[in-house]
């Protein structure tokens, strides 16, 4: 089933929109200066809005984790350009004020998002990885696709491969808006 987009520029947020924030959407508002700047802008504006209408935004732990990875990725590039061993970088001096930096993000999600869990022990692995098996769909888009339709959530993303699963997605994206009318 295809997921249904929506402007998340235009779209009249109110205080009964529940959501899940994707994390590159959290990496646009809080990661390295290494992001898009366009597109932080972009977001910036949009969670303003949802932050003023009250809407309810949730954090699930695989957005947490990519969150956390990407932002150390990124600043193991910009500190250590040619750094391929993410170990070597978590084990040199440069390390701890990233993951400071880090944690001081994750706090700030923490203030405006309500954690959801994961049930993963309910859902049907085979189907799961039977679609995964086409190369269609990413394994952690499904499992962040699955737990959106578990809790009622809608997802603010910004990446265009959510286009299946049968949840409403809140994105700038034109092709996720175009492939999802």
């Amino acid at each position: 089933m295809k997921n249904k987009a929506f402007d998340a520029r235009s779209h009249a947020f109110s205080n009964s929109d529940s959501m899940l924030v994707d994390a590159n959407i959290w990496l646009y508002l809080l990661g390295p200066a290494s992001v898009s700047q366009t597109w932080a802008s972009i977001y910036s504006g949009v969670f303003n809005r949802i932050l003023s209408a009250g809407s309810l935004l949730s954090l699930d732990v695989l957005v947490l984790s990519e969150f956390i990875n990407q932002f150390a990725r990124l600043e193991m590039r910009r500190l250590q350009p040619g750094q391929y061993d993410f170990k070597a970088f978590r084990g040199s001096a440069d390390f701890p004020p990233v993951a400071r930096s880090i944690e001081s993000q994750v706090n700030q999600i923490l203030m405006v998002c309500r954690p959801v869990d994961h049930p993963f022990s309910e859902w049907r692995l085979s189907d799961l990885l039977n679609d995964f098996g086409t190369g269609a769909m990413d394994w952690n888009d499904q499992l962040i696709t699955e737990n959106c339709r578990k809790h009622g959530l809608a997802l603010l993303t910004n990446d265009g491969d959510f286009t299946k699963g049968g949840i409403s997605v809140f994105t700038a994206n034109n092709r996720l808006l175009a492939a999802c009318p």
